[in-house]
């Protein structure tokens, strides 16, 4: 395969993902393992992140905030193509601090890529946390940049769940309702949810103090 030939068949899934394509999606569109090495070793195309065997074309818009992120969920589907990922529910979801981090809520830093997978997987990289829940709710996650990812009242209710600090979900909390993503009737249910856990017997109390003037940043 020509060097054009191999360029027309991946150029519709690259301008469908940020610039991005696995090895195993190229394979699926005719594009040889051989004809692939070409396009490395010529720069047409690099490795995005550390992302194994997922490349982005030279040249194509960076977003060095987002790109890791979308190359880590890339990889995570090896062959399958983004729309099939997408339809119904999601093999992967962006979820916790990379979820917050990716909606711009809060301050808290993800130091690794973190999703919620359907199944058990074994992406071989050590900033990659995945957690297996079989079931997501249709309500739980939403397509945003293009990416599945934890609704915001799902994404407070996981890091409560995962005991982060109190004031540092306020400011995801604060965030959000500033922002119209959340809804004070949808902060009281997750209060009384964890409210116990963090030391606080009246869950009106507790969403009070969630949703209060905001932590000083």
């Amino acid at each position: 395969m020509s060097r054009r030939t191999a360029m027309i068949a991946i150029s519709p899934t690259t301008s469908g993902q940020w610039g991005m394509i696995t090895a195993g999606q190229a394979r699926g569109l005719g594009v040889s393992r051989q004809d692939l090495k070409r396009l490395i070793d010529d720069g047409t195309l690099v490795v995005a992140d550390q992302a194994t065997r997922v490349y982005r074309l030279a040249g194509a818009p960076e977003d060095p905030e987002r790109d890791p992120l979308r190359a880590a969920w890339l990889q995570l589907g090896g062959a399958k193509p983004w729309h099939e990922r997408t339809a119904g529910i999601p093999d992967a979801v962006i979820s916790h601090r990379s979820a917050a981090h990716l909606r711009g809520l809060g301050d808290l830093i993800p130091h690794e890529h973190e999703f919620f997978t359907a199944k058990r997987l074994r992406p071989r990289r050590t900033d990659i946390k995945l957690r297996v829940r079989s079931h997501l709710g249709p309500d739980s996650w939403e397509l945003w940049d293009g990416l599945p990812t934890r609704t915001v009242p799902a994404i407070i209710d996981d890091l409560l769940a995962d005991g982060e600090d109190e004031s540092a979900v306020a400011q995801v909390v604060w965030d959000a309702l500033n922002l119209g993503l959340l809804h004070r009737d949808e902060l009281d249910v997750i209060a009384a949810s964890h409210a116990a856990a963090y030391g606080h017997p009246d869950s009106g109390t507790f969403a009070q103090l969630l949703a209060g003037d905001g932590p000083t940043r």
